[in-house]
This record gives structure tokens, C-alpha cells and sequence, in this order.
């Protein structure tokens, strides 16, 4: 089924090798703006380290600019190769969506997800977040012209797609996905979905803005 949407703007993804391409997300046609980088060797290291010993992992925090990152990570990793350079990393994605976006507070979101965490096509109910998968298979999204939206409020049908059409957000790439509750952007939410299980547990982090 096509993905038009009647008299609206058919929303369209944006690749970049700068930062500078993450400004797309603000164009209306715009809901998936990809800044595709190399990570520093040191930063790979520690995250493929740091993910194949948590194997599991989850932790949230709610920061303001008086705020310490380093509280993200357990104490233990902290004293893991690379983990100097990689909250570094961190430090200066915050900064960038902070500079974008003026939140009041950004939230962070850290997992290493050995499973499958969200195995369902679906859209995100927030402005706009952004994703980094660090270690392991980059989040998987659609292109607009396969989508099959509802008129109505509520989930995505199940998406049947096939493999050759399914886009990977790439490891290490700063992902910016505009969501449901970006003024003017109800109804086209970029769709996605967390990559099936392998043998390389994801490290994968979130930034949110918090009113």
C-alpha cells in the first residue's frame, strides 16, 4: 500500500556525512535526518566491551546542565578502556540537541538490549528523539512510499514488507526521528523498529527533550 498521505507532505529521510545535516530534521518534509560518522577507535572499543559484559542494561536520567553524565554508567565501567571518550561522546550529542531543540532538561536513555526491544513497526509519540546504536545492528526503518498508515488515531497495521526494503540506521550514526507529537507532523512519524536478537548485544542510546 502506498504511503501517500492525502493532501499532506510525504515525509522523506535526509543522509549527511556532517552535523550540520541533523538541522534537516526542522524541514517540514523531513522526519528521519542521519548523520553517518566513524566512531574514534577508543569509543567502538569500549562500547563492544562495555556491551558484551553488561549483556543487560537499562538506566535513565533526567539532565539539566548541573548534571553529571558519568552517573549513567555503573561504576564498574567507568573503569573499562574508552570510557573517558565515549561519555565524551555522550557529552557533545547532549550539547548538539540541547543547541537544536532548547530543552528544559534532556532526557538519557541507556540500554544494552541482548533481545529484541521494540520488534514492532511503530512510530514514536514524542517531538523528535535521537538514537545512537553504539554496538551491534542500528535501528531498522521504512521508507515512506511502503507504509501502510491508518486514518484513524492509533497502532500501525503489522507491516508486511520485505527485507530488501527495510533501511538500517548505521552503527555509530546520530539518528534524529521525528515523532507523533512534533506540531504538524501527526500522522507521519518515521517508522521503525528494534533489529531482531543476534550474537552481538546492542548498546544503544536515547535523548529526549523534557518540558
Amino acid at each position: 500500500m502506498s504511503g501517500e498521505i492525502k493532501g499532506a507532505v510525504i515525509p522523506v529521510a535526509v543522509h549527511g556525512d556532517k552535523p550540520e545535516s541533523l538541522t534537516a530534521i526542522f524541514q517540514e518534509n523531513v522526519n528521519l535526518a542521519i548523520w553517518q560518522r566513524t566512531l574514534p577507535k577508543q569509543v567502538t572499543k569500549f562500547a563492544t566491551q562495555f556491551a558484551l559484559e553488561a549483556r543487560r542494561f537499562e538506566r535513565f536520567l533526567g539532565l539539566d546542565a548541573k548534571d553529571q553524565l558519568d552517573q549513567i554508567l555503573p561504576g564498574w565501567a567507568l573503569e573499562l578502556p574508552g570510557a573517558s571518550a565515549w561519555l565524551d561522546d555522550v557529552q557533545e550529542l547532549i550539547e548538539m540537541y540541547r543547541c537544536l531543540f532548547e530543552p528544559a532538561a534532556v532526557g538519557v536513555r541507556l540500554h544494552v538490549l541482548p533481545n529484541t526491544m521494540c520488534p514492532r513497526f511503530h512510530t514514536d509519540r514524542v517531538p523528535t528523539r535521537l538514537l545512537v546504536t553504539y554496538s551491534g545492528r542500528g535501528t531498522e526503518w521504512l521508507p515512506e512510499r511502503i507504509i501502510n498508515r491508518r486514518n484513524e488515531p492509533g497502532p500501525l497495521p503489522d507491516q508486511e514488507v520485505s527485507d530488501r526494503d527495510i533501511q538500517v540506521m548505521p552503527t555509530g550514526a546520530v539518528c534524529l526521528l521525528k515523532g507523533e507529537a512534533w506540531v504538524g507532523n501527526e500522522g507521519r512519524g518515521v517508522v521503525h523498529r528494534s533489529p531482531a536478537p543476534s550474537n552481538q548485544p546492542r548498546l544503544v542510546l536515547g535523548l529526549d527533550w523534557l518540558s
